[in-house]
C-alpha cells in the first residue's frame, strides 16, 4: 500500500501509540521520497492526540480504509469505528491494486466523510493534489463500501454524494502523501478553533494553509516533531540526567 512496510531488521526510532517509526522513515521525510503509510499513520495519531477526546472527528490510519475497500465483508472492521456517529472522518486513500504487494501504489489522496457541514445531507469530499483527480475511482470504491455503514434508510444512504474538494496542486511526483497530511492538519486546526461555526466547511482553510511552500516545510516540521518526541521519551525513561544522548535523527 505504498508503505515501505518491510521494516524487519531496521532500527526502531520511535513508538507512538500503535505506530513504530524506523530509521528509513526519517530518510523518506528528508526526501525527495514518496511518503509511506507508517508516516501518515504516525501523523494522524499525533493529530488525534490533540483533539482532546473529541469523538466527532476521527482520523483513520491508511490500513483501515484499505481494508474497508477490499474486504468482502467490512462490517467487522467498521463496527468499532462507529462511523455513523461521527461528524467528520478522514480516510487516506492509496491506489495500490494488489494487497499482496506491500509497497504497491503510487498516489495518496484524502477522502472525508462529512456530516458536519450539513448533518441532514452528509457527503463524501475527496482531495486529490494531482490534476484530473486520478484517485477518484479508488475513492469512489471506498465511498461505496462506506455508504451501507451510515445511518438512515437504504435510499438515503445510497444517495450520499461524492464531490471533489478544492486541493492545491503538487509540483512534483512524490509529495502527494505530504499534501494528505497538510490538508488533515488544516482541517483539524479549523475544527479545533471552532471555525466550522463561521466558515461552513474547511475549504477556505485548505486554500489558506496548504501550498507548495507549506508542504515543503512540513517535511522538516515532521522531522523536528519526531526528534522532540524521541528526546521526550528518552528523558522520561532516563534514570538520571547524566545519561548518554538518547538518540538522534542524524
Amino acid at each position: 500500500m505504498g508503505s515501505g512496510s518491510n521494516s524487519e531488521g531496521e532500527e526502531r526510532v520511535l513508538s507512538y501509540g500503535d505506530v513504530v517509526l524506523i530509521r528509513s522513515d526519517l530518510a523518506i521525510l528528508r526526501g525527495p521520497c514518496f511518503i509511506n503509510d507508517r508516516i501518515i499513520a504516525f501523523y494522524f495519531a499525533h493529530l488525534s492526540a490533540d483533539l482532546q477526546d473529541d469523538d466527532d472527528l476521527l482520523l483513520l490510519p491508511p490500513s483501515i480504509p484499505y481494508l474497508l475497500s477490499n474486504l468482502p465483508d467490512s462490517a467487522a472492521v467498521a463496527d468499532p469505528l462507529r462511523l455513523a456517529s461521527r461528524r467528520l472522518v478522514l480516510l487516506p486513500v492509496n491506489d495500490n491494486p494488489d494487497a499482496s504487494i506491500a509497497e504497491g501504489g503510487s498516489h495518496w489522496t484524502l477522502l472525508i466523510l462529512d456530516k458536519a457541514t450539513s448533518p441532514s445531507a452528509p457527503r463524501f469530499v475527496h482531495h486529490d493534489s494531482l490534476p484530473g483527480a486520478p484517485n477518484l475511482p479508488v475513492a469512489a470504491r471506498l465511498a461505496d463500501a462506506l455508504r451501507p455503514l451510515l445511518s438512515g434508510s437504504d435510499s438515503k444512504r445510497d444517495t450520499v454524494p461524492l464531490i471533489e474538494g478544492p486541493t492545491p496542486r503538487q509540483t512534483n511526483g512524490y509529495d502527494c502523501g505530504v499534501y494528505v497530511m497538510a490538508i488533515a492538519r488544516a482541517l483539524c486546526a479549523w475544527w479545533n478553533n471552532g471555525q466550522y461555526h463561521r466558515e461552513g466547511d474547511w475549504f477556505q482553510a485548505v486554500r489558506r494553509d496548504v501550498d507548495a511552500h507549506s508542504v515543503k516545510a512540513m517535511r522538516a516540521d515532521l522531522l523536528q516533531l519526531i526528534n522532540t518526541l524521541i528526546q521526550e521519551k528518552a528523558k522520561a525513561n532516563s534514570p538520571s540526567k547524566g545519561d548518554t544522548d538518547p538518540g538522534s535523527l542524524e
